[in-house]
C-alpha cells in the first residue's frame, strides 16, 4: 500500500497582493511549450517558487497546469512517481492511478519496475492528455534512483508535455544535449534578478514606500537584484516611514553576505514578543498550523496569529486552497533556525519532542517518526517504525534507521529485525545478512509478540528467510512450514508464511500439496491486506492447473489474479501474476499475446533480486520465443537463467526445466518424431487432464516411470512445461490418440 498522500504538495502556493507581475519571464516559460524541458535555476530566495506560481495561475486558463513541490521524501522512485500521477491526474483524466506496491510480501519491485512498466505507461497516456504542464518545484530535492527515473521520463515524455523544473543546483540531466537540439529554455539568475523597474514597482507600487530614485537604485545595488533581499528589507522600510533614506543608508553599508541575517534581525526584532515567539519556536516544524503550534509552543491562538503573519510576511507560505497550513520560505526557515539556536540553545529538542506528541496524536507517523528522533526520543522512535514500517518504501524506513546512534540501533531487536525486512526487500542481500546475525544474537529478549503483528523475533526471522530464500528452494521449504507452525490462523503473516511454503512444495514439484497451501493463503490474505500474497497464490495455481492439464482453470485462475492485482494495486510488483496469464494464453495458442506478459513477469523479478521467479519467467519465454522465430533471444534467455540457476543453492524442479530448455531440436529435425509408443499414450492422458498418480494407474505402472516418461516427452519436444508439451503437439499436428 501507499503511505498517506500530502494534498498540499500537488497544489500551488498563493498569490500575494504584493507580487510583482513579470511579464518578460511568463513570456520565457510559455516559449517553453513544445519543448523537452524548461528550467528555472537559482539560489533560494530568488523568487523561482512565486514566479511559477504566479504563471501557474495564468497558465491554467489556457491549458492544463499540474503542479508538485517535492522533498526529500520523494527520493524514493516509488513515492515521487505516486505523487506525479497524483498531480497530473487532477488535470488529465487519461492518466490513471498508480499500482500501489504491497510491503511485506513476497516480492519486492525497486525502481527498475517503475522505470520499464509505470513510466512507458504514463508516457503512453499523457500522449493522449494533449497540451499540459507540469511543475515540479524544489527539483535540487531528487538524486540518485529518484534522478535517474526523471531522466529517463525527460527522454520519452510526449511532445505536448511541457515539463518545468525549479532548482537551487545544475540537475544532473543531459542538458548539453538538450541545448545542442534546442529543446531546453533556462531562466537563470541572471533573468531572475529584479530590474530597475520591477525594483520600483515592488518597493513603492506594490507596498507604497514612496522611496526616491537613488534609494530604489541603492537597494537594488546592494541585494543585486535578489527578491528575498528586496522584500526583508521593504517589512523594516514599512515600520520606519520617517527614516527610510537612514535605514537605506544603513542597509547599503552592510556586506551582501550578510544581508539575510541582519534583515532577518530586522524583521523579527519589528515584530512583538509574541510574535516572535511564534515564527522561532514554528520554525523547527516542516508544515504548521494553528493546533499544533499551540501545542509546539504550549500557549493558545495560534491559528489567529499565523493567519495575521501570513497576511503580512511573503515569507509564511500558506499551502493548498483550504487554509490552515502554511510553512515558512526555505531560506527564512533557516534563518529562524539558526537565530532560535542563538537565542535558546536549549529549547530546539523539547520543541521536536512536542510536535512528536502532536503528530503521534494526529496519525501522521512519519513527522511524528522525524520529530522523535529529533528529539534524542529514540524508543519512542523506534515503536513507531517497529510497528508502522510496513506502510512505507524501504529508503524511507531506511533512512529513518540511518539517523539512530549505531549503539542504538545495534541494540533493538525490533529495529534490527525492521532493517533486515527493508535490506531485503531492497535486494541488499549481504546487509541483510548482517543485520539478520545481529538480530540472532540479541535473541529474543523478552520481546514477546512484535508491534508489526509477528508473534515473536523467531516468526519474523523465520519468515523472512522463507519469503526471501536467495536461490534455496529448499531452505523456503523448510523455513515456511516452520514459519507456518509459529503464526497461526490469526496472524496477519499467515498468508505470507503460506505462500512460503506453497512456493517451496512448487519447486519440488508437488504440485497438489502447493496447490492446497496456496489456497489457504488465498483465504487469508484479504483479512490482513495481504493482496501481493493473494495474488501471487491465484497464480501460482493457474500455473499448477496448467501442469496439471486443466486449462479451463487454468485461464479462469490466470485472468482471476490479474484482475486481483490490478484492483488492489500490486500489478506492478507481482511477477507471478503477469507470469500465469501469460503461460495460460501461450496454452491456448496465442504465442504473440502471450509474450508481453511473460515479458512483464521478468522485468518484475529481475527488480525483485529472488533467483527463483527470474528462471521460471526466463524459462517461459523460450518455447514462446522459438515458436515466434525469435530464436537469438530464446538462446540468451537459456544463458540468463543458466547463469540464475547455477547461483542458486537449492533450484528445485527449474534445473530440470532448464535442462529440457537447452534441449533445442536439431535442424531439419521434426521435434516429436522420436516419441515412442509408450511417451505418445503418457502424452494422450497428459492431454485428457490426469495427474502423474492417476496416469500411473491407467498404464498399470509406478509413479517414478511416469515422470520419466514425461521428462523425456520434454525433452524430445523442447519444452519444459505440460502446458508447452501440449502447445507444441498441437502446432506440430503430432497424432497422440
Amino acid at each position: 500500500m501507499w503511505p498517506m498522500l500530502i494534498a498540499t504538495k500537488v497544489s500551488p502556493p498563493g498569490i500575494r497582493d504584493q507580487v510583482v507581475p513579470r511579464e518578460r519571464l511568463v513570456e520565457r516559460l510559455r516559449a517553453g511549450s513544445g519543448l523537452a524541458l524548461t528550467l528555472v535555476i537559482g539560489p533560494a530566495g530568488f523568487g523561482k517558487t512565486t514566479l511559477l506560481a504566479a504563471w501557474y495561475q495564468a497558465e491554467t486558463a489556457r491549458k492544463p497546469v499540474a503542479w508538485l513541490t517535492l522533498d526529500e521524501g520523494d527520493n524514493d522512485p516509488v513515492v515521487l512517481w505516486s505523487y506525479v500521477i497524483e498531480a497530473l491526474r487532477r488535470v488529465c483524466t487519461a492518466v490513471s492511478l498508480p499500482p500501489a506496491p504491497q510491503p511485506a510480501a513476497p516480492h519486492r519491485a525497486e525502481a527498475a519496475a517503475f522505470t520499464d512498466v509505470v513510466l512507458p505507461r504514463l508516457v503512453n497516456e499523457l500522449h493522449d492528455c494533449g497540451d499540459v504542464v507540469l511543475i515540479l518545484d524544489d527539483f535540487h530535492r531528487l538524486s540518485g534512483a529518484a534522478l535517474d527515473s526523471m531522466a529517463w521520463f525527460i527522454g520519452h515524455a510526449p511532445s505536448g508535455l511541457q515539463l518545468v523544473l525549479s532548482t537551487r543546483v545544475e540537475p544532473v540531466l543531459p542538458l548539453a544535449s538538450l541545448r545542442a537540439h534546442g529543446e531546453l529554455i533556462e531562466l537563470r539568475v541572471s533573468d531572475l534578478r529584479f530590474t530597475p523597474g520591477e525594483t520600483d514597482e515592488f518597493l513603492n507600487g506594490c507596498l507604497g514606500l514612496g522611496l526616491g530614485r537613488q534609494d530604489v537604485e541603492a537597494l537594488l545595488n546592494r541585494t543585486e537584484g535578489w527578491p528575498a533581499g528586496l522584500y526583508l528589507a521593504a517589512l523594516s522600510l514599512r515600520r520606519e516611514p520617517a527614516d527610510r533614506h537612514d535605514f537605506v543608508t544603513r542597509f547599503g553599508t552592510s556586506p551582501h553576505r550578510h544581508v539575510a541575517e541582519f534583515l532577518a534581525a530586522e524583521v523579527l526584532e519589528a515584530q512583538d514578543p509574541a510574535m516572535q515567539a511564534l515564527m522561532l519556536r514554528s520554525s523547527v516544524l516542516g508544515r504548521l498550523c494553528g493546533p499544533l503550534c499551540d501545542v509546539v509552543l504550549e500557549q493558545q491562538h495560534s491559528a489567529e496569529m499565523l493567519d495575521e503573519l501570513s497576511r503580512t510576511n511573503l515569507f509564511l507560505v500558506p499551502l493548498g486552497e483550504k487554509g490552515g497550513w502554511y510553512r515558512f520560505h526555505p531560506l527564512f526557515a533557516q534563518l529562524l533556525l539558526t537565530e532560535l539556536g542563538r537565542r535558546e540553545p536549549g529549547v530546539v529538542p523539547a520543541l521536536h519532542r512536542r510536535a512528536y506528541s502532536w503528530h503521534r496524536d494526529h496519525g501522521s507517523t512519519e513527522e511524528a517518526i522525524h520529530h522523535a528522533i529529533e528529539a534524542g526520543e529514540y524508543a519512542a522512535a523506534a515503536g513507531l517504525i517497529a510497528a508502522a514500517w510496513v506502510k512505507y518504501p524501504h529508503s524511507t524506513v531506511l533512512a529513518w534507521l540511518g539517523r539512530f546512534p549505531a549503539e542504538i540501533l545495534g541494540g533493538d531487536v525490533r529495529l534490527l529485525l525492521v532493517q533486515a525486512w527493508v535490506l531485503s526487500r531492497a535486494a541488499r542481500r549481504e546487509e541483510a545478512t548482517r543485520a539478520i546475525a545481529a538480530a540472532e544474537r540479541l535473541g529474543e529478549s523478552g520481546t514477546g509478540p512484535l508491534p508489526d503483528g509477528f508473534s515473536s523475533v523467531e516468526a519474523s526471522l523465520t519468515t523472512l528467510r522463507a519469503v526471501f530464500p536467495w536461490g534455496d528452494a529448499g531452505a523456503q521449504l523448510e523455513y515456511g512450514s516452520l514459519a507456518a507452525k509459529l503464526e497461526g490462523p490469526e496472524s496477519p503473516w499467515r498468508p505470507v508464511a503460506c505462500w512460503a511454503v506453497g512456493m517451496g512444495l512448487y519447486l519440488h514439484g508437488e504440485f497438489g500439496a502447493a496447490d492446497r497451501w496456496f489456497a489457504e493463503s488465498l483465504m487469508l490474505a484479504p483479512v490482513s491486506g495481504r493482496w501481493l500474497a493473494a495474488g501471487s497464490s491465484l497464480a501460482c495455481r493457474s500455473l499448477i492447473a496448467g501442469e496439471q492439464g486443466r486449462p479451463d482453470d487454468q485461464r479462469l485462475l490466470a485472468e482471476s489474479a490479474v484482475a486481483l492485482i490490478r484492483e488492489h494495486g500490486v500489478a506492478e510488483t507481482c511477477g507471478e501474476g503477469w507470469l500465469a496469464f501469460g503461460a495460460s494464453l501461450a496454452a491456448r495458442g496465442q504465442t504473440a499475446d502471450a509474450l508481453p506478459p511473460i515479458e512483464r513477469a521478468t522485468t518484475v523479478f529481475r527488480s525483485a533480486g529472488q533467483p527463483a521467479g527470474l528462471a521460471m519467467a526466463l524459462l517461459r519465454q523460450v518455447p514462446v520465443l522459438r515458436i515466434l522465430g525469435e530464436r537469438e533471444r530464446a538462446e540468451a534467455a537459456i544463458a540468463e537463467a543458466s547463469s540464475v540457476i547455477a547461483s542458486s543453492p537449492d533450484p528445485g524442479i527449474l534445473a530440470g526445466q532448464l535442462t529440457a530448455a537447452k534441449r533445442s531440436p536439431r535442424p531439419g529435425a521434426r521435434p516429436g518424431q522420436d516419441l515412442t509408443e509408450q511417451e505418445r499414450r503418457v502424452l494422450s492422458l497428459l492431454k485428457s487432464g490426469l495427474r502423474q498418480r492417476e496416469i500411473a494407474r491407467e498404464l498399470y505402472v509406478s509413479r517414478n516411470t511416469v515422470h520419466t516418461h514425461i521428462q523425456a516427452i520434454y525433452r524430445k519436444l523442447a519444452v519444459s512445461t505440460r502446458a508447452d508439451a501440449l502447445e507444441r503437439t498441437r502446432e506440430l499436428g503430432l497424432s497422440i490418440e
